[in-house]
């Protein structure tokens, strides 16, 4: 009975961040929507396929040490939190001159749709920086219940980011409108406050670490 609490709990505990992680729309989002309504379910959903690929790569690469080296060098951490809060604020910039500038000229047809959701979320810088977060805190918590536990966990994560985009892709083909324009547009201009603001506490925190802890 204990194991099947524990299978039960980890599962449970990964599908639903997942799940919910998923539901805000960013670039790769929105861009699977776009393509399920022209181009039906199946290209809408390799978009996503493709974000949460890109998503996990990242995860991968914070197991493998990158988290742990950043934290062992805190001049290294610095920096690397400057640069993102640089990079952030300049893809936000130029997302005033249209809805995403840097996310148009890779969300075009010459890419499968895979290699799209991948390039347009690897290349967000708020990729990385949110799985860092989440590595010091949610899956830490995960880590202190057991290596299988965490492996179970992450998978049942990327399980529900999936069945989300599906549902999602699913009401796009069908003509269901997701989002309507006025709220569409109030979203857009949040997430630019909300990119603007981590931005300034990336280079913050960077400027932080550099001072302060990094000598």
């Amino acid at each position: 009975m204990n194991n099947i609490s524990f299978f039960i709990h980890a599962i449970v505990a990964g599908f639903g961040w997942g799940f919910v992680a998923a539901i805000p729309l960013g670039p790769s989002g929105m861009e699977s929507i776009k393509r399920s309504l022209s181009h039906g379910f199946r290209e809408g959903f390799k978009v996503s396929v493709g974000a949460i690929i890109a998503d996990y790569f990242y995860v991968l690469l914070i197991n493998l040490g990158f988290s742990a080296l950043l934290s062992a060098n805190k001049k290294l951490e610095g920096l690397f939190w400057i640069i993102s809060g640089i990079i952030l604020i300049l893809f936000n910039k130029m997302s005033h001159k249209s809805d995403h500038p840097i996310v148009d000229r890779l969300t075009n047809h010459k890419y499968s749709g895979m290699l799209n959701g991948f390039l347009v979320t690897f290349l967000n810088p708020m990729t990385p920086s949110m799985w860092l977060v989440l590595s010091g805190t949610l899956m830490t918590t995960w880590r202190t219940n057991g290596y299988l536990f965490y492996v179970i966990a992450l998978c049942s994560m990327m399980i529900g980011g999936l069945c989300w985009f599906a549902i999602l892709n699913v009401l796009a083909s069908k003509g269901i409108k997701i989002l309507k324009d006025d709220i569409s547009e109030k979203t857009s201009i949040i997430m630019k406050y909300i990119m603007l603001a981590l931005g300034v506490g990336f280079i913050a925190y960077g400027t932080f670490s550099l001072l302060f802890q990094g000598w």
